[in-house]
């Protein structure tokens, strides 16, 4: 598929290009039916990157700061097409996984694409109170539901992690 034609299967023209590309993570969240997957996936040099780092607050900043783009191009995607949480819109799903991945420990590979994995269909579960963030309006609720979710497995690691490290 040209990329050209990846605007065409939008349900209006009015979403301009570069929110599109940042809300859809360059045109995955169009794909059907990986859309969040392949979104991750194609992310995940950076989310690996971004656990292994040995800097958390540069990590925070730049959950911030892909938070921020993905509100902005949410609230581009909304104005534009009337549909405030689109499953086209997956940039929110990159965001959740690269927070779950500042905040956990640091992991290999194999373990952190796991989580990645898990966090997908915890994601889609989307338990309570969790969900409840889905509530908040515009690109805030889109990004917020999945920040928490990545934060709160994040959380969840690091505490398994402390509970099973040896002593002494």
């Amino acid at each position: 598929m040209a990329l050209g034609e990846l605007f065409s299967v939008l349900p209006s023209p009015g979403v301009d290009r570069v929110p599109l590309l940042v809300a859809t993570v360059l045109g995955t969240g169009l794909l059907e039916p990986l859309r969040a997957g392949l979104a991750v996936a194609i992310s995940f040099p950076l989310i690996y990157g971004a656990n292994r780092a040995g800097h958390r607050l540069t990590g925070a900043a730049g959950v911030a700061g892909l938070a921020i783009l993905g509100w902005w191009a949410a609230e581009n995607w909304a104005n534009a097409t009337g549909t405030s949480d689109d499953r086209r819109i997956v940039v929110d799903e990159v965001a959740g996984v690269l927070a779950m991945a500042v905040v956990a420990p640091r992991l290999r590979v194999v373990p952190l694409a796991l989580l990645a994995t898990a966090f997908l269909a915890i994601d889609r579960i989307k338990p309570w109170p969790l969900s409840e963030l889905e509530r908040l309006s515009g690109g805030v609720g889109v990004m917020a539901d999945d920040l928490a979710v990545g934060v709160a497995i994040g959380l969840a690691v690091t505490a398994l992690s402390q509970m099973l490290r040896p002593r002494g």
